[in-house]
């Protein structure tokens, strides 16, 4: 490919595609895995995945070239998923209401829950609790950068840090299994 991310940045900029193809190929796959372990459910990934490219791709001439290209991806990426998961969570509480006020359960089977890949023990986590875990599991990045991404302080994301560590503990324990709290090395699993 011979060109870096900074002339593929410059060229989709001016309008040619091609480049702006090169930064999707090249963030594609660690933009919908952590939009899955945001959402849960694979295509729910790959849709918002797509809606950030989209909105990436129309916003590329308000790019501050100051700031790394994927936090700036990885941002609109996370409201993007947060954004679904609010969706989710209306449709979700509509379904509840017409339940509850007697009306025929015709609400689909397949959502958030019921997906096979949900582990039990992240449901008990919150958005940024997850999207925090996978940043800094998966990504490998730091607070600081994390921060930026989620829109919180570097402190902040320390809390969500240790606060998901903390309930993933106490999940798989109850599991039984012996969790420890210290944290996972670049290839291993929270």
């Amino acid at each position: 490919m011979g060109m870096d991310e900074n002339s593929w940045i410059d060229r989709a900029q001016h309008g040619d595609a091609a480049a702006f193809a090169n930064l999707v190929e090249r963030y594609q796959g660690r933009l919908v895995a952590f939009l899955w372990n945001l959402l849960g459910c694979g295509d729910d990934a790959r849709d918002a995945a797509q809606d950030a490219f989209v909105q990436a791709y129309q916003g590329l001439g308000h790019f501050d070239g100051s700031r790394p290209f994927k936090n700036w991806l990885f941002a609109i990426a996370y409201n993007r998923g947060i954004d679904l998961l609010r969706r989710k969570q209306r449709f979700h509480r509509f379904w509840e209401r017409e339940a509850a006020a007697g009306a025929p359960a015709t609400r689909p089977t397949a959502g958030l829950e019921e997906s096979p890949l949900w582990r039990p023990a992240l449901r008990r986590l919150t958005a940024q609790e997850r999207s925090v875990l996978a940043l800094a599991y998966n990504e490998g990045w730091a607070a600081a950068e994390i921060g930026a991404i989620l829109g919180c302080s570097e402190s902040t994301v320390r809390v969500h840090l240790l606060n998901s560590r903390r309930k993933l503990k106490k999940e798989l324990q109850a599991a039984g299994f012996n969790a420890s709290l210290k944290k996972a090395s670049a290839g291993e699993a929270p």
